[in-house]
């Protein structure tokens, strides 16, 4: 088989996987490239292809649908999706010539479907080539949700709250960024080398990497080929981790020797951001309620060296109950990161968009205010409970802050803002909330949420309060 038609029939495989069976993109990636044989180079456009047309479904459908007889949610799945990745190829991917991206989709669709279906590719996709202004957007005036989800391809509840709350130009800005690819970042392992050292071994290796002016610990790669091939991955000298997830164990600001608590720690970047800011001295208790996940977290764990975090699979709204040892111990600093809906990563889950529904946010809100709670019912008073999520929403951030303050008197909120590392705030400093918010089109970080929320009271307090 043909090593580009290889590429681009994994992908199809994948994509048809996505659209029949709901699979998650990166995981029908992974078993389509496990049938066949790729190149390092090879592998890398199927996975370009597969999240890229994950993304821009929508704007692709709406193209397919003026080139097509019929809308493509009533074509046959290899068709649909054979004609999804050649139109991918010719809006987006500039680098493929147009006849190459017609005649090896066509090739995938035949390999996968039949004559019939190879020919009908074929047509529509070469009418869009010689006519792709055919295909207007909805106009901005009169539909602007529908232009910007069609030109976006976002979902329309999204781009409706975002217009309500932002505004058009914003909006625009903010769906563009979630269509770019992310930026690769990594964090330095503080307990086994420097940024400096960590820096020049890399790109000795021919790794382009750089210094990131945001944060201490953070490293930008900009050609990572063999990153984690490196002999400093397996070494445990850094962490892939976004520059704005690295800035909550900063706001959290654990100390050596302290007793630390993390909600909803796996797979570990946090936990172990903060037990190297400890120097791994003190305690890190770190829960969740996934056990797949927290042996995730002890291998990453494991491989960065760390020994002060121990890790309990459970129910952390029941943790207190379930351990009187946990309750008698309270705890200096608590970090919660619950499970949210994640549209400030819009851009590194490219399935994301299409899984979330309007109603996720309730039901999400009422399982972070829970955490919350359990997380706050453990922390000593004078000590400190980070809030953070990886969702823009003001209902599962600024909200759940409020509504917790209401019901607990016996806490304040910190400005977040004096534990953010210099090199953030000489870049961004207007910071007027004492929150944290990150946005992809601001900060060119994922979006974020930091609360830092203090208990009133001495510290010399190590037992639950009574009544």
């Amino acid at each position: 088989m043909d090593v580009t038609c290889g590429a681009r029939g994994a992908a199809l495989r994948a994509l048809i996987e996505i659209d029949e069976n709901a699979a998650y993109a990166t995981a029908a990636r992974d078993r389509a490239l496990g049938l066949v044989k790729l190149s390092e180079r090879d592998r890398a456009l199927a996975t370009e292809l597969v999240y890229g047309v994950t993304k821009m479904r929508k704007a692709l459908d709406h193209m397919i649908a003026a080139f097509a007889a019929r809308p493509p949610e009533r074509m046959d799945a290899v068709v649909r999706n054979a004609l999804r990745l050649g139109a991918y190829q010719i809006l987006y991917l500039q680098r493929i010539p147009a006849p190459v991206a017609v005649s090896e989709s066509v090739k995938a669709a035949r390999a996968l479907g039949h004559a019939g279906a190879a020919s009908f590719v074929n047509a529509v996709l070469r009418a869009l080539v010689r006519d792709p202004e055919r295909a207007a957007l909805p106009d901005a005036a009169t539909s602007p949700v529908d232009h910007l989800a069609v030109k976006y391809s976002h979902p329309e509840w999204m781009v409706s709250r975002w217009l309500a709350r932002f505004g058009f130009d914003t909006t625009s800005r903010l769906c563009a960024a979630n269509n770019e690819n992310p930026p690769v970042t990594i964090r330095v392992n503080t307990l086994k080398t420097s940024r400096t050292r960590l820096i020049a071994d890399l790109s000795e290796s021919g790794l382009e990497v750089c210094p990131s002016p945001y944060v201490p610990e953070a490293i930008e790669v900009r050609d990572g080929a063999g990153l984690f091939a490196h002999r400093a991955f397996s070494n445990g000298e850094f962490f892939m981790q976004d520059s704005s997830s690295m800035l909550v164990s900063h706001v959290l600001a654990p100390a050596p020797g302290e007793r630390v608590l993390d909600i909803a720690a796996a797979p570990g970047g946090k936990t172990t951001h903060a037990a190297e800011l400890m120097g791994d001295r003190g305690e890190i208790l770190a829960v969740d309620v996934h056990e797949h996940r927290v042996r995730l977290l002890r291998q990453n764990a494991e491989r960065l060296g760390i020994r002060c975090i121990t890790t309990l699979v459970c129910d952390a709204t029941r943790l207190a109950s379930s351990d009187a040892r946990i309750a008698q111990r309270l705890f200096d600093r608590a970090l919660v990161d619950p499970p949210c809906t994640g549209t400030g990563v819009l851009r590194r889950r490219p399935d994301l968009r299409w899984r979330r529904k309007p109603e996720d946010i309730a039901d999400l809100v009422s399982k972070q205010e829970n955490l919350l709670a359990a997380a706050a019912a453990l922390v000593k008073p004078g000590g400190v409970v980070v809030y953070s999520t990886c969702s823009i929403e003001p209902e599962e951030n600024r909200e759940v802050v409020r509504r917790f303050l209401e019901t607990h008197a016996d806490f304040s909120v910190d400005s977040a803002k004096d534990y953010l590392p210099s090199g953030f705030l000489h870049a961004f400093p207007d910071q007027g909330s004492p929150y944290v918010e990150t946005f992809p089109h601001i900060h060119s970080m994922d979006g974020f949420f930091i609360a830092r929320l203090v208990r009133q009271g001495s510290s010399s307090w190590s037992s639950l309060p009574q009544g």
